[in-house]
């Protein structure tokens, strides 16, 4: 056994460092203990900041990454005080991750007070319970089964995943039936049938129940007859659907029960449902003791067939609001499931005038038989066990709806030219006005009324612009007003609405379209950011991610072809679209989300008297009134979006469907559903039970520490011990630490024994010899200095972490910058333009921590990022060769952009070297364009070395938006 490997925590012995590895992965214990033995090797004395100019570490922290990646990686970071920092050891090879700059963990935990719900009890546990696994598994051991069965082991079961996975029934069948199967592999099936006899044995979820609904026409046959249809109305129990997500206990680390206030220096905070208005007030009307599920509804059509048919889904989905919204937003981590179809039909049997209102009564009667069980429940409460094994009285209650603004105005049951939310009328949508919400009893009121055939008719039904839904699914459902159930829809509403199918047509319209493109094409390229290099006007298909991209640059390319009020009115909606984006929403934040939608209103009218516009009476430029409302009642709207939705079309109906032999579609994509649910469930299972069983071995040899939480799903590492903590578990606690400056470089450099004439020639670095040297006898008076005859390792990236915001997740920390010199086409490989980005560089330390923002930074493009020959005395710290502009001016009064242009003397580029400590991230500088057309020329040469000035773009990311705003 020379290869064996002993874990150091738990004193196992294992037959080689791979199996170790895994066992790590299982073992949360385990690999605890190495991170913090890779922790404290790592760290460095630091130097802990006195403020927090660079934005402050929110309460809680947000949960670790749903899955873990793996990067091979060097991670270095330095303290911030360059006189008491000593380079590594040279001989090192592998260089440990240490951090630079670390936020005051006592100043970031400030003046945080959580207020808890004090009317009575919330969330009481009655009785402990025992949850799906747990049962699960004490059944398999009074069968003595093996917890992969119905399959024999894990072997079996890995390939059962991958055929399931990766190929058709005929496919499953072909492979049984392989001699190398039959003879070698000896699966326990022996052809498709016994496969998936085996596969419908393993535990399943919610079972479907397919109601036939029968809509009467009013046409008649040819024998006299009136003609009916009959429609197939697949659907789930949603009470079953909320116990098996509220007893996940793959959910208990991200489950909130209780609702809480959240504030710090008088100003309250916003982010999970938990922490807005809507739980608080709900949890006052049921009884002391009860738990509240806020359930989320979503619903959507979307097409199955690709460029013919006409097959069409319209699948309607649910979770709840005590799973965290980043669980939710991941279709890999199931927090959303599948609650039904609604029957899409041209309802033939009725006259072509009756169709659309008998659809929109379809609908409604639909989503009444489906959430019929969520009446009772709601208003009693059903006894559930939880993620944490406790039983509790649970009350579904609806919550949130997400929609686009057709489908709300059809939950509404009014008319889509009006509000779904408001009684604002037709005419006066485009004003900044409030007015009144609409009201579930009055609304009920009029449908009643009309119902029983009053005359005449009341005024307040046509004047609301309701239609004839006599009895909408929301009638009975308790604790529940509708209309503020409806949340915003940042994806339809701005970014493929407002942004795209409004603002951007009336900028090109100001502009030109040829110009318009010419700017977009002109644009530097910078990591992160799309270039259109033919500009917009190509692009036929646009997404929400087309549209985001242009938000990030639209506002730049405005001066010069429009007038400052278009300008300053870009600005404000710009900025009303970053904020609505926010993780985390404050009362200041919430405030200047207001005033960002202020300013665009008050500067409107230039559209109007530029002839461009001839009114504002846009729905979806109204519905952005409703937005601070909407996150104050139900919480940062990253949880709610429709992009959740869209994304869930592909796994819910769009593979199963192409699953399906394309008849009878629903009872064949229902079962498919059913197995792939039932392999989720499995691999939750076998995660849950490895992590018990190696709980279990530690017990008995050394006992495990009280409160260990056991990780639920393995790594699956196959690599050295010291490298997976190192590489893989010391990033991912950055991103979540409280580390504010760190940089890392690739493992091995991009380029090796790079000559100082390749620096000059291929990237740009003019006079780098001299540069470099100048830099060391400034900066290493002891160290030897390089000749011409020196090589150097080349890097073509360097990655940087941001400080930590409260507003954005951590998960977005690691920033990006590139200096990589073209490459020519070789044979079937096309060419790869040079990439050399912008960044912010520290040139006076003292002012930049003590006034965050731009202060103490300046800008510059990196050319190369180098590393001295190691063990010949060369500092051993990476430097970056860095081509200066000035510091950055007063920003532009009317955009609010920073400019800058070249640093030169005597009409010479400045540049120099700098320790790779110094970047703190990077930038996206725009030409600041003029009354003149672009030059066609920039798009063929690097507009960065054109002597033009440039402009800050402080909507490169959030990260900057966030610096340069709050």
């Amino acid at each position: 056994m020379s290869d064996a490997v002993r874990c150091l925590a738990c004193r196992r012995t294992f037959k080689s460092t791979s199996i170790h590895s895994q066992h790590l992965g299982k073992a949360r214990t385990c690999q605890g203990y190495y991170d913090r033995i890779s922790t404290e090797q790592a760290r460095v004395t630091s130097r802990t900041r006195t403020d927090s100019a660079h934005g402050d570490v929110g309460p809680p922290a947000p949960p670790p990454d749903w899955i873990g990646e793996s990067d091979d990686t060097d991670r270095q970071g330095h303290p911030a005080n360059e006189s008491q920092w000593e380079p590594p050891e040279p001989a090192q090879k592998r260089r440990r991750v240490t951090v630079e700059d670390v936020e005051d963990e006592d100043h970031i935990n400030d003046a945080w007070e959580y207020t808890a719900y004090s009317d009575g009890d919330v969330a009481t546990p009655l009785a402990e319970g025992t949850t799906f696994f747990e049962a699960h598994r004490e059944e398999q051991k009074a069968r003595a089964e093996d917890p992969h069965a119905p399959f024999v082991d894990e072997d079996e079961w890995g390939l059962v995943q991958w055929l399931m996975r990766n190929t058709t029934q005929g496919g499953v069948d072909s492979f049984a039936k392989l001699p190398v199967t039959r003879n070698r592999t000896k699966p326990s099936f022996k052809n498709k049938k016994a496969f998936f006899k085996k596969i419908d044995k393993l535990p399943t979820g919610t079972p479907w129940i397919c109601d036939i609904v029968t809509v009467n026409g009013t046409l008649t046959g040819p024998n006299g007859q009136v003609l009916t249809e009959e429609l197939e109305l697949w659907r789930r129990d949603p009470v079953e659907c909320v116990r098996e997500l509220i007893g996940n206990p793959a959910f208990k680390p991200y489950m909130s029960l209780k609702p809480v206030k959240v504030t710090r220096r008088g100003s309250r905070y916003y982010s999970e449902m938990n922490t807005s208005d809507w739980w608080w007030t709900t949890q006052g009307r049921l009884p002391s003791g009860a738990t509240v599920a806020p359930l989320i509804l979503a619903s959507d059509k979307t097409t199955l067939t690709v460029l013919r048919g006409d097959k069409t889904a319209w699948p309607v989905y649910m979770s709840i609001g005590n799973i965290d919204k980043s669980v939710r937003r991941k279709p890999s981590a199931h927090a959303f499931v599948l609650l039904g179809y609604i029957p899409v039909a041209k309802l033939e049997c009725l006259a072509e005038s009756a169709r659309s209102e008998a659809i929109y009564r379809l609908f409604h009667r639909c989503m009444y038989k489906i959430l019929q069980p969520i009446v009772d429940a709601g208003r009693d409460g059903v006894m559930m066990t939880c993620a944490d094994g406790y039983v509790r009285r649970v009350y579904p209650i609806l919550a949130a709806y997400i929609a686009d603004h057709p489908e709300q105005c059809l939950v509404a049951c009014c008319k889509e030219n009006r509000c779904p939310r408001c009684l604002v009328h037709r005419n006066e949508r485009g004003d900044l006005a409030e007015h009144s919400l609409r009201s579930q009893s009055d609304t009920l009121d009029l449908l009643d009324r009309v119902a029983n055939g009053e005359t005449p008719q009341p005024p307040e039904f046509a004047s609301q612009s309701l239609r004839p839904v006599f009895d909408p699914f929301w009638r009975h459902l308790p604790h529940t007003d509708i209309f503020t159930c409806i949340s915003p829809d940042i994806l339809h509403q701005i970014h493929k609405g407002v942004i795209k199918d409004h603002f951007l047509k009336w900028c090109q319209e100001l502009i030109g379209e040829d110009e318009l493109d010419a700017r977009f094409a002109a644009l530097p390229r910078a990591h992160g950011l799309r270039h259109f290099r033919k500009g917009i006007s190509p692009i036929t298909q646009w997404t929400g991610a087309e549209a985001k991209e242009v938000e990030k640059v639209l506002l730049g390319l405005l001066p010069g072809q429009v007038s400052s009020d278009v300008q300053r009115a870009a600005r404000g909606l710009l900025d009303f679209v970053y904020f609505a984006q926010f993780e985390v929403h404050s009362d200041a934040t919430l405030a200047a989300m207001e005033t960002a939608l202020k300013d665009f209103h008050r500067f409107k009218h230039a559209f109007v008297e530029l002839g461009v516009r001839d009114h504002f009476n846009i729905p979806k430029l109204h519905s952005l009134l409703h937005y601070v409302d909407a996150i104050r009642r139900l919480g940062c709207l990253d949880g709610l979006n429709t992009e959740t939705s869209e994304r869930l079309h592909i796994d819910f109906a769009k593979v199963p469907y192409r699953a399906s032999s394309r008849r009878e579609y629903y009872a064949q994509m229902t079962t498919w559903l059913q197995r792939q649910e039932a392999l989720v469930r499995q691999s939750a299972y076998l995660a849950w039970v490895n992590g018990e069983i190696e709980r279990e071995a530690e017990e008995e040899l050394q006992g495990a520490p009280d409160g260990t939480e056991l990780d639920e799903e393995g790594d699956g590492l196959e690599q050295d011990v010291e490298v997976a903590a190192e590489d893989v578990k010391a990033l991912r606690d950055l991103l979540h630490s409280n580390v504010a400056r760190a940089f890392q470089l690739p493992l091995t450099p991009s380029a090796r024994h790079v000559s100082f004439a390749t620096l000059t020639t291929s990237y740009g670095a003019v006079d780098a010899l001299s540069k470099l040297q100048d830099f060391l006898r400034q900066n290493h008076p002891t160290s030897p200095l390089p000749s011409s005859s020196t090589v150097l390792d080349v890097y073509h990236s360097i990655h940087v972490l941001l400080p930590s915001n409260i507003h954005i997740a951590n998960t977005k920390r690691l920033n990006k910058l590139r200096a990589s010199p073209a490459v020519p086409r070789r044979q079937d490989r096309k060419a790869i333009a040079a990439c050399f980005d912008c960044g912010l560089f520290v040139e006076d330390e003292g002012l930049y921590r003590r006034e965050g923002g731009l202060k103490g930074l300046r800008p510059g493009q990196i050319r190369a990022i180098i590393r001295l020959p190691q063990g010949h005395g060369y500092v051993a710290e990476p430097l970056i060769y860095v081509r200066w502009f000035r510091p950055f001016r007063i920003p532009d009064p009317i955009i609010g952009l920073p400019p800058t242009s070249h640093s030169t003397r005597d009409h010479v580029r400045n540049s120099s070297f700098i320790h790779a400590r110094n970047v703190i991230r990077s930038c996206h500088l725009m030409p600041k364009f003029g009354l003149d057309v672009v030059d066609p020329l920039w798009k063929q040469r690097d507009i960065m070395d054109e002597p033009i000035t440039f402009l800050l773009n402080r909507y490169y990311d959030f990260h900057m938006f966030c610096a340069l705003t709050l």
